[in-house]
């Protein structure tokens, strides 16, 4: 709860900035003195209420870049967008046995809707895009690496984030990955908003991996802007989906960027 009053009052001054006008319309009105105390002290109220709210029950915010990204974090389901990445490793594994790829992932659950009784065809639709060696395995692939399928008029794109065996993974690979990925749909300039979940949100990816959602949060913010200082005319439309429950501890943190 800490968190959501931290957001209310970063809003504050803001939000009483817009009240001011209100409080200085009842300073010049004629009317009795109780009755402008009364809403004098309602504007400085509704001036904590309203962000207090928002922080509550906002499912869209704007955030900051340095450059002409449109950036924006969203609470909801990503895999009930249009346009949205799902990650995976490497070597584009697909199925969530729980060897490489978890059931609980975030492409575990796309399989489960998608291609529940049918992830061979996933499969046979990602190695069509990709080189493969002699026993027709697909080749590792160079971090941020990305392919796309369509599905059910949805555009997917699956993006090479990480190693089969993650212990292995070099201390850059989140830098390699997430810029790698920038590049390629930026090149790709197809103008419409991608929709991407919050990348390297868990402890268990390596010893580089977050264990934080606001220091992931932090971490992407920072990668874009890095991007945009090396392409200055990029202008890219991403909006990062989170799930509901992370709302609390990332509000403070939005804030800040917003």
């Amino acid at each position: 709860m800490k968190n959501y009053f931290r957001y209310a009052f970063s809003r504050y001054p803001y939000w009483l900035s817009v009240f001011s006008v209100l409080i200085g319309i009842i300073g010049i009105l004629p009317m009795c003195s109780y009755l402008a105390f009364v809403l004098v002290v309602l504007c400085f109220i509704f001036s904590f209420l309203i962000p207090f709210i928002s922080a509550l029950s906002k499912r869209k915010y704007k955030l900051k870049t340095i450059g002409k990204t449109k950036l924006s974090i969203s609470f909801g389901n990503i895999l009930d967008k249009d346009c949205f990445l799902i990650t995976t490793n490497r070597n584009f594994d697909v199925k969530p046995d729980g060897v490489y790829i978890s059931p609980d992932s975030l492409l575990g659950k796309f399989v489960e809707k998608y291609y529940p009784n049918n992830v061979s065809e996933l499969e046979r639709l990602i190695k069509e895009q990709l080189p493969q060696d002699s026993n027709n395995q697909i080749k590792p692939i160079a971090y941020g690496k990305t392919i796309q399928i369509n599905q059910e008029n949805k555009i997917i794109y699956f993006m090479a984030f990480t190693d089969r065996k993650k212990n292995n993974q070099p201390e850059d690979f989140y830098i390699k990955s997430v810029q790698g990925f920038l590049k390629e749909i930026n090149n790709a300039n197809h103008g419409r908003t991608i929709y991407i979940p919050l990348l390297g949100d868990n402890n268990n990816l390596s010893r580089t991996g977050f264990s934080e959602s606001k220091q992931a949060l932090k971490s992407l913010i920072t990668m874009i802007n890095q991007f945009e200082i090396a392409d200055q005319r990029s202008e890219l439309k991403i909006e990062i989906v989170v799930l509901p429950e992370k709302r609390a501890e990332l509000i403070d943190t939005i804030a800040f960027y917003s």
